[in-house]
């Protein structure tokens, strides 16, 4: 299994990437798509003569606690002699496992698979003729109450695993330039944890024990694209609305004087087509299309979760300011157009 980062040290590294993103604006950074809009925004502070200020620091409330999200669920138990009885139907391995040192400190995903797995295995037993009435009672009774539990471990496992709260953290950095790596398997992770969640609301225990959720956020892990995303889409409409206040602000009558031959025209020229349309709206419409593709499956598995709001604020809310920062920056472009004509 993948290692894990606490979840109880994600709050302040949150603030803390808030800050760092700023400085890696300030210093010019390895990031290549940070770096991208730092030079792009440096060409036109040295063209325009403006001496473009920072953005702020980037600002993101806290995910509901762990605390606040975990739903107890009281443990059925059976006795030793029970216990041995069912290995008359194979269920008594299944319930050693539980029952043992490593079962009792179980992760949320492997409650889930626990249960599901239970579920499934302790059909055979009520109809086995070699299971008393009385213990085949009890483990209907048993399955009966962890049917009507299941939903409670699913809810468990999407608030609680920390590898599914990771991805709702945002990254260090942003998604790489010209780059869809981590994007397909990270689709189809989230794919077969949609078709877990299909398979427990029709009951369907046979196909959901069959899939295995510590495949899913393994994928999650190693591709951390949802973090990336998360991060790219926040700062670049953080980025891009401070840009977009400051270019507003000026003058573009006195940068282009009409009647006046300058050179400025040709070099904003050059700005947009290579820097804005050929890097920087480029990345944009990168990181929107991997939003196209993952947001949905994201925000379908959580919906009715106590993180869906929060999820919203942090993938759908910054994208949907991004395009209308986006649109705005453009309108700006077509002022300077109409105010220093390329001759």
């Amino acid at each position: 299994m993948a290692k894990f980062y606490s979840s109880n040290r994600q709050r302040p590294f949150t603030k803390a990437v808030s800050l760092l993103a700023v400085v890696f604006v300030l210093t010019g950074c390895s990031d290549p798509a940070i770096a991208l809009m730092h030079d792009y925004a440096k060409r036109l502070s040295r063209t325009l003569s403006l001496e473009l200020q920072d953005p702020a620091p980037l600002d993101l409330q806290p995910l509901p606690s762990i605390t606040t999200t975990r739903a107890d669920i009281a443990d059925t138990s059976i006795s030793l002699v029970e216990l041995v009885a069912t290995r008359a139907c194979g269920l008594d391995l299944l319930l050693g496992e539980r029952n043992s040192s490593l079962g009792k400190v179980m992760t949320p995903s492997q409650r889930l698979k626990y249960e599901l797995a239970f579920l499934k295995q302790v059909q055979p037993c009520l109809t086995h003729p070699d299971i008393a009435p009385d213990l085949q009672q009890k483990l209907a009774a048993i399955a009966s109450d962890k049917a009507a539990l299941i939903d409670k471990h699913w809810q468990n496992f999407l608030q609680q695993d920390e590898t599914l709260r990771q991805q709702l953290h945002p990254y260090r950095s942003l998604s790489e330039p010209d780059s869809v790596a981590g994007v397909a398997e990270t689709m189809q992770a989230l794919h077969s944890l949609l078709a877990l969640k299909k398979s427990i609301v029709q009951q369907n225990w046979q196909h959901a024990s069959s899939i295995n959720p510590e495949l899913a956020l393994e994928a999650l892990y190693k591709a951390n694209t949802l973090s990336q995303l998360q991060q790219s889409l926040r700062f670049s409409q953080n980025w891009l609305q401070s840009l977009n206040q400051q270019l507003e602000q000026l003058d573009l009558k006195t940068q282009c004087p009409a009647g006046k031959s300058s050179d400025k025209a040709e070099i904003l020229n050059t700005i947009l087509l290579q820097y804005f349309i050929g890097k920087v709206q480029l990345y944009l419409a990168q990181v929107d299309g991997t939003y196209q593709q993952l947001y949905p499956l994201l925000l379908q598995l959580y919906q009715g979760t106590a993180l869906a709001q929060p999820i919203q604020l942090r993938f759908e809310a910054p994208n949907t300011e991004l395009k209308a920062e986006l649109k705005r920056h453009v309108i700006w472009w077509k002022a300077v157009q109409q105010h220093c004509p390329k001759t």
